[in-house]
């Protein structure tokens, strides 16, 4: 009996490649070299000038790695990068500081191919501080409504999904923003692509990574933006309305994290903003702050930013 070829799907693997992650960089990848029942191209896409030259030799001198280097940082970059260098028929995005569990691409590609869908998404655990539990508790209102359960919590992890390659194209990734990548993308897929979801956990998503963004200053000034770029999609009207109140939230946000470093002037820009967007309201009460906190001396940094959503 002729034997089975297993499948092949290509991981698009981002990195700074900076010495501070490089043992979960190397456990990402192994994590991905190790899978059962597929064939693996991992893409190491090495994401930035900053990248260490010793890493990613490193990198470069494991078997069976194509390695993508990029000039500029950026995420939205990096994937498109990755995305335009996949040549199988699936494929898949792994953080560099998240892991696959050893069966999980095979245990995707078996739902895919069962349900003829364009992406499935599968649970997996996280893990920080000590403590590993399920990611999600219950994919049921998840399967039910997609659409809108992405904008209450995002099931998109970038750990999570495979990807049917001619379903999922270049020009998919084309528009995703700076931050927010994975909830625009999952936005894109529940509103134009067939979606199964699988309750099986099939990674470990860590929370306690040193030098992540999410909690930024970088990460929350963006996000007005990124939800700008989401209203820009043919949404339903009480889904706009959601991503709505969360933009108004992002913007309070941004004016909070700009008054606790004591940029006044762009503090009162932001919050400026709020109050014109729809439930930007809620935030009144929090000029009284503002109006106390100018009659403090300013700091140097009072301009206003340069762009927003």
């Amino acid at each position: 009996m002729k034997a089975v070829t297993p499948a092949t799907v290509s991981v698009i693997m981002p990195t700074l490649a900076r010495p501070e992650r490089v043992s979960s960089l190397f456990r990402a990848i192994e994590s991905v070299t190790s899978q059962e029942g597929v064939r693996c191209v991992p893409l190491v896409v090495v994401n930035g000038s900053f990248a260490s030259a010793d890493v990613t030799a490193s990198i470069e001198g494991r078997p069976g790695i194509r390695v993508i280097t990029l000039a500029m940082a950026g995420l939205p970059g990096a994937l498109k990068a990755g995305r335009a260098a996949v040549e199988t028929p699936y494929f898949a995005v792994l953080d560099d500081d998240d892991e696959l569990l050893p069966r999980a691409l095979a245990t995707r590609l078996q739902a895919l191919d069962d349900r003829a869908a364009d992406v499935v998404v599968t649970n997996g655990y996280r893990q920080g501080f000590g403590r590993r539990e399920l990611d999600f508790e219950d994919f049921r209102p998840i399967r039910a409504d997609p659409l809108r359960t992405i904008v209450r919590r995002n099931w998109l992890r970038p750990c999570a999904g495979l990807f049917r390659s001619r379903a999922v194209p270049f020009d998919l990734f084309a528009g995703i923003p700076e931050y927010r990548e994975w909830t625009y993308l999952g936005l894109r897929l529940a509103l134009e692509r067939t979606i199964h979801f699988v309750e099986e956990a099939t990674y470990v998503y860590h929370t306690d990574t040193p030098g992540s963004l999410s909690g930024s200053k970088e990460y929350c000034l963006a996000g007005p933006r990124a939800i700008a770029r989401m209203l820009e999609l043919a949404l339903p009207s009480d889904v706009r309305l959601m991503l709505h109140d969360h933009l108004a939230a992002d913007l309070h946000s941004a004016s909070d994290w700009e008054l606790l470093d004591r940029n006044y002037l762009a503090a009162w820009w932001w919050h400026l903003k709020c109050l014109a967007r729809p439930g930007g309201w809620r935030y009144l009460s929090y000029t009284r702050r503002l109006l106390a906190a100018a009659r403090r001396r300013p700091s140097a940094a009072t301009s206003p930013p340069a762009s927003s959503g």
